[in-house]
């Protein structure tokens, strides 16, 4: 069965690793990257790979821009010599004629799932075309791909935004990296009925810059999880272990959260895990072994309550 298959097939379990591109300037950075996944490969049905950029986000950096190399060649190779599907993400409005890159990504470089990423700002004009446009030009030139987008939970309106991006042809939506279940919990009820899968979101937290650098990203992370996760003081923080630990025990029950609140006919959902930086590698596989075992058993008591 391939990753669109299972995508779109709601009865059939599917998880993702996100992995950032490598270095551009580092010559092994590929090759050491592709040896990491292939520890995951056998564990997921995709690698999910992001779109970097040096963006200006009104804040400082919390760390150094590093250039990335092109997230579409390091996802042809993954699949090329990993042998794993992989998810592209591209930010569409930055391409005012993004049929060529369309068709290349299908046809040349022969992947086939894409997550669509719209501007950060609506007070800017971008010279490329809205997600939904995106997904138009995709319809049109008739291309085998099956089409993702973002969403982030605690946005305004968002069960409206993503029924929208849903009738316009997008298959699955991945979450922002999530910190808490209140705001999915509240989406998930209210997509009701939808049939494209939604992805939820999480990444490991081992260290106080890993909340600076998602709260930087726009995550939205609540203000006392510093406290919960590192501990009271900066000076005498908990040790990496423990706020891993922490940190898992908090994905975990996130994620039985939105199982134990889905609503009568839920929109399918997958598992994501994001690898956020190279020190947290093994963590994040060690989050996605305690939660890719966990979203296995919730998908298997659903489907069974639903059979029953």
């Amino acid at each position: 069965m391939t990753l669109q298959e299972k995508i779109l097939n709601p009865f059939v379990p599917v998880t993702l690793f996100e992995v950032v591109p490598p270095a551009a300037d580092q010559a092994q950075a590929i090759n050491e990257s592709l040896a990491e996944l292939r520890r995951v490969t056998q564990a997921v049905d995709g690698i999910n790979v992001p779109e970097i950029f040096d963006e200006d986000r009104g804040t400082k950096r919390t760390s150094k821009f590093v250039a990335r190399v092109e997230s579409r060649m390091f996802a042809a190779r993954i699949q090329c010599e990993l042998g794993a599907e992989a998810v592209l993400n591209r930010v569409v409005v930055r391409d005012p004629k993004p049929e060529t890159w369309f068709r290349e990504t299908c046809f040349e470089h022969n992947l086939r799932q894409i997550v669509m990423v719209g501007g950060e700002s609506t007070q800017v004009r971008y010279p490329g075309p809205s997600v939904g446009q995106a997904a138009s030009v995709v319809k049109r030139e008739g291309l085998p791909i099956t089409l993702g987008g973002i969403t982030i939970p605690s946005r305004k309106n968002e069960p409206d935004r993503i029924r929208a991006k849903a009738r316009a042809g997008l298959d699955f939506f991945t979450s922002q990296v999530l910190f808490d279940s209140n705001d999915v919990v509240w989406l998930v009820q209210r997509l009701n009925g939808l049939h494209s899968r939604v992805f939820l979101s999480f990444a490991p937290v081992s260290h106080r810059r890993d909340l600076q650098f998602l709260r930087w990203l726009g995550a939205d992370v609540p203000q006392n999880l510093d406290r919960f996760l590192l501990g009271s003081d900066e000076a005498v923080a908990a040790p990496a272990s423990t706020c891993l630990e922490r940190s898992l025990d908090l994905a975990q029950r996130i994620l039985m959260d939105v199982y134990d609140n889905l609503p009568p006919d839920p929109p399918p959902l997958g598992l994501n895990i994001e690898h956020i930086n190279r020190r947290n590698f093994s963590a994040a596989v060690k989050m996605l072994d305690r939660l890719g075992n966990l979203y296995a058993n919730l998908m298997a008591t659903q489907a069974r309550s639903m059979t029953s």
